[in-house]
């Protein structure tokens, strides 16, 4: 019986003697691939470690080239800090995303940042080597900031006036975490790690915080590290190397360093475990190993043992498995050996047949699910295409302010903003909310926009148009659809606004440098429920610095992961922590609260906001 078994053959046959050759081998092996593999893994690990560095150092010149372009900017020489603070926070917007912030100081040291804090920068010392003449552009050594206490480094540049004169200095802070990420990102080993060190040896950069920024690696003996220091002494004088350590737990580390070009002499460095050094070669000789084990095994067995009993089924299987492997699941097996090759047939023939079963299930909902995508993603890119984008949107109104914005809960879905302005120079706008999701309310969405639009440009009394418009939308309404609906007409030259509201939420108004409150009017149906009913319109008047803020219910049924929602009275606290800011801002720091309330909660609806401010 035990013959009869494939790996009785092989025991039988020639186990003693094929155990002997590769054990002979494999030592042969594991010496040449020790020599090889050691030497060829620094020499790629320095390669990576080059590129990596000269990839920071473009990061830095990036840095550079930006704040020496913003430099540059006129209203820096204004000496009115207002507009320079306004035009920091135009700049810091579209600037890249490691900064921390960005700030202008005079030559008195006095600064403003884009993030409206205050003070003075005048004992820095990136700030006394700029106003001294004596350099044009410099990036600091780590320090904490002044603005929000976090460690930093700055990259600062002059500011001159058109006579050439320094009047002071822009600049802008990295975090250090910014740059301890960038660097712990570089890794040649499974636990391998990057870290910075400046000039004057201080480990800026690591990824435990018990050792940066205390640790000076040219003074590490104290701290029980050993031959530490000659790596940072070499680090310190632009060299680059390879070299190894041993912490005072007592774990060798070998480590591969090099300077970042654009930096005040920093340099970059990867440590690794020296054991993981050999690790590669030992998988590398194992592989081998086996590899000649088996061409071994292989062709004993077929031209000495049993090339008879064992050559002809395993040739059939791999035939087999050759026409499957290109495309051909009929392809037939028959092998009858009594060992496991017959075995193994059977459980390949199960398998071809579950495999053809399964790609035909697969390419038919892979095909079901590609058409609804493809459909999903038009219909979301036509909706978007329908609402207005252009923001500021009418740059000749100076009197009104308007920006708008809105997240469908689905691919596509059912609320809407429009505006537009009327031949008598008023502005229309409304809010409307579609009943159910997906694509049924984004068509019915459509319709309501259409109708609203057409009924508007033609008739400016809003109870009317209102009234048209449920009366069209009501006939042939077989899904028993409908719509709230929000519609103001403001004049912007004497701020007297007209609205009407058709079951929608009431909008919040914040007049001049009060808080906001709801603008209550008098209840009414969603239109699309009952044809015959009438709209009550209603009137304020708006003054320089009111603001108008129109939402869906989107925004007070927001829920978190408990089910909780935001509510009327969250809503409030929310519009008034943001009340004097732009509309943009407005709408941009309402998204923002909704999405901290939610905590990553998904949207349970869309969300549709708009803002309409009179200019003071």
């Amino acid at each position: 019986m035990v013959f009869r078994t494939i790996r009785g053959k092989m025991l039988i046959g020639f186990g003693a003697v094929l155990s002997a050759i590769l054990l002979t081998l494999g030592a042969f092996f594991f010496v040449a691939v020790r020599d090889t593999v050691v030497p060829l893994t620094k020499d790629l690990s320095q390669d990576v470690l080059r590129a990596r560095s000269s990839s920071l150092g473009h990061l830095f010149l990036g840095y550079q080239t930006d704040i020496g372009t913003l430099s540059r900017e006129s209203i820096l020489r204004s000496g009115d800090s207002s507009a320079i603070e306004q035009e920091l926070k135009r700049q810091i917007a579209g600037a890249n995303k490691d900064y921390e912030m960005v700030f202008f100081a005079d030559r008195q040291g006095a600064y403003v940042s884009s993030i409206g804090s205050y003070g003075n920068v005048a004992d820095r010392p990136y700030f006394r080597e700029i106003m001294s003449g004596a350099r044009d552009q410099v990036i600091s050594e780590p320090l904490v900031s002044r603005a929000t206490g976090a460690t930093v480094f700055v990259i600062a540049s002059a500011v001159k006036d058109k006579d050439g004169r320094v009047v002071g200095l822009v600049a802008a802070t990295v975090l250090l975490d910014t740059l301890t990420e960038i660097a712990g990102a570089v890794s040649v080993a499974e636990n391998g790690f990057g870290w910075v060190m400046d000039h004057k040896g201080l480990l800026i950069s690591h990824p435990s915080p018990n050792v940066r920024m205390k640790l000076n690696l040219l003074e590490s003996s104290r701290n029980g590290y050993s031959g530490l220091e000659p790596i940072a002494a070499a680090l310190k004088q632009g060299k680059s190397g390879f070299g190894e350590y041993r912490r005072p737990d007592g774990e060798v580390f070998a480590t591969i360093y090099t300077p970042i070009p654009n930096t005040p002499n920093w340099g970059l460095g990867v440590s690794m475990p020296k054991a993981q050094m050999m690790a590669k070669a030992d998988r590398l000789m194992r592989l081998v190993v086996i590899g000649i084990a088996l061409v071994l095994t292989t062709t004993i067995l077929v031209v000495i043992i049993v090339s008879a009993r064992i050559s002809a089924p395993i040739l059939a299987l791999v035939q087999s498995t050759e026409a499957v492997s290109r495309g051909n699941l009929d392809a037939t097996i028959d092998i009858r050996t009594g060992d496991e090759i017959e075995t193994l047939a059977q459980a390949f023939r199960r398998m071809m047949a579950e495999l053809k079963t399964y790609i035909a299930n697969l390419q038919k909902v892979t095909s079901e699910k590609e058409r609804v995508e493809s459909e999903l993603h038009v219909a979301n890119r036509i909706q978007a295409s329908m609402l207005p984008r252009i923001f500021p949107p009418f740059p000749d109104i100076r009197e009104i302010d308007l920006f708008a914005t809105m997240q469908p809960a689905r691919e596509v879905g059912g609320d809407f903003f429009d505006f537009f302005v009327l031949e008598d120079g008023r502005l229309c706008f409304c809010v409307g909310d579609v009943s159910g999701k997906g694509v049924p309310a984004a068509l019915f969405m459509v319709i309501v926009m259409t109708i609203l639009r057409n009924q508007a440009m033609h008739d400016a009394d809003l109870a009317r148009i209102f009234s048209q418009t449920n009366r069209m939308l009501c006939a042939d309404n077989d899904e028993m659809m409908f719509v709230t609906v929000f519609m103001g007409i403001l004049d912007p030259r004497t701020g007297g606004l007209e609205y009407v509201s058709a079951g929608h939420n009431p909008p919040a108004l914040a007049r001049q440098d009060g808080d906001f409150a709801f603008l209550r009017s008098a209840p009414s149906l969603a239109m699309g429920v009952i044809e015959d009913i009438d709209f009550e319109a209603h009137s304020t008047q708006l003054a320089p610095g009111d603001t108008l803020f129109v939402y869906s219910d989107g925004v007070t049924e927001a829920m978190d992961v408990r089910g909780e929602l935001m509510g009327e009275p969250r809503t409030l606290d929310a519009l008034n922590a943001l009340k004097f800011r732009p509309v943009r801002e407005l709408v941009d720091g309402m998204d923002a609260r909704i999405k901290a309330f939610a905590n990553g909660a998904p949207p349970s609806d869309d969300i549709t906001m708009l803002a309409v401010e009179m200019v003071r």
